[in-house]
């Protein structure tokens, strides 16, 4: 299901959340496993092979680390494998929304 050791971990999106990762809560699922290997591994890598993640998905479980980690954090410590252009795409797009959307929440509370 997923591996750990003190350099780097290793977490099959298939084995913890099956085929059809579609829903937020599998996503909910994934990030607080992503989180519990945070701090003990030098690199998570999140293997998406034969998972078909939705948009929600990906926003709950990759999504939710922005909010938590500089943006310079995450490039060194995530990894994402097994992704097919379409999903990497999806992803893409999340992080995106999900940076502009921080942006603009600081924006926001920046105002007089």
């Amino acid at each position: 299901m997923t591996d750990s050791n003190e350099t780097a971990a290793k977490i099959s999106v298939r084995e913890v959340c099956g085929a059809n990762a579609q829903t937020g809560a599998d996503g909910i699922k994934l990030n607080e496993l992503i989180l519990s290997r945070w701090e003990a591994s030098k690199t998570v890598e999140v293997d998406f092979a034969g998972a078909a993640p939705s948009v929600p998905f990906l926003n709950e479980a990759i999504g939710r680390l922005i909010l938590l980690f500089k943006k310079n954090e995450i490039i060194a410590k995530l990894k994402t494998t097994g992704l097919s252009a379409a999903d990497k795409a999806k992803l893409n797009g999340v992080v995106v929304n999900r940076y502009h959307a921080l942006a603009n929440s600081i924006r926001y509370n920046k105002r007089r």
